[in-house]
């Protein structure tokens, strides 16, 4: 039935992961992320400050979700253990994983909190709260392997989000094909691994609660509903939004696909 523990045991095992992963993503920003971008990209040099910093984030964003997503796909293909017991599998590939998680998401609230006035959002601050009080007791207590891995799916759209950042600021037209390409890549991969989701996520969630094996969580249950709730409810925002950017692209996109198709019927006398 895979690696089960009895009891709801604190654990620091996997304490100094996170605390690397927080050093890590704090160097990455402060000065690889700077020095990299400053001679790979030479629309960078010329951003003004605050996008600096924003930018900055957003390469330790997508180094994160990339890490934590092959993290994620591993556990998936190869860890059977998880799915036979949502609840009690000890996966220390998943414990890991959240452990990375949560130093990430320690070093950009620490960013935040530094220039929250350039770049502070306050939906952030509820979403990275939410997600460590949930890694936290998978990462601490061996519990809820399955679910943590299951939400650490919605990873697999950040790199798609950060990317439609990058072009805004480096000046793409929002008509640009290529702009236009990754609006759309960047909606479909949130909807499916974000909101497309939750349906069997919360069946699953249905068909563990009141059991034996879920009672004797506590109240660590909480992290099963309240917090993947408040989780969801941001991504459903998120994605209304992102649903009505992707309409006025397609809109503007068309409207010079035929102004084109017009401009080059006319024939000159």
């Amino acid at each position: 039935m895979g690696r089960k523990i009895e009891l709801v045991v604190f654990e620091g095992t996997y304490y100094p992961v996170a605390a690397a992963s927080c050093v890590f993503f704090l160097s990455l920003y402060k000065y690889v992320s700077p020095t990299l971008s400053s001679i790979t990209c030479e629309g960078y040099k010329s951003l003004k400050p605050e996008k600096q910093i924003d930018w900055n984030t957003r390469v330790n964003s997508t180094v994160h979700s990339a890490i934590v997503s092959c993290m994620c796909m591993y556990s998936l293909m190869y860890d059977n253990g998880i799915s036979e017991d949502p609840i009690w599998c000890n996966a220390p590939m998943v414990r890991t994983s959240c452990a990375v998680v949560v130093g990430y998401m320690t070093a950009d609230l620490i960013i935040l909190s530094i220039h929250y006035k350039e770049i502070g959002e306050i939906f952030y601050i509820f979403h990275h709260g939410a997600s460590m009080y949930a890694y936290y007791y998978v990462m601490t207590y061996g519990v809820l392997a399955y679910f943590a891995n299951y939400r650490l799916i919605a990873e697999f759209s950040t790199p798609f989000v950060n990317q439609r950042w990058f072009l805004d600021t480096l000046g793409y037209q929002k008509t640009n094909p290529v702009f236009v390409a990754n609006g759309i890549a960047m909606t479909m991969a949130f909807f499916l691994s974000r909101i497309a989701i939750m349906p069997r996520y919360w069946l699953k969630v249905s068909s563990v609660y009141g059991t034996e094996p879920f009672t004797r969580l506590g109240h660590i249950q909480l992290v099963l509903v309240v917090t993947c709730f408040i989780l969801d409810v941001i991504n459903i925002y998120w994605f209304y939004k992102m649903t009505l950017g992707v309409r006025r692209v397609l809109t503007m996109f068309n409207l010079k696909t035929e102004r084109g198709k017009n401009t080059n019927g006319i024939k000159a006398d």
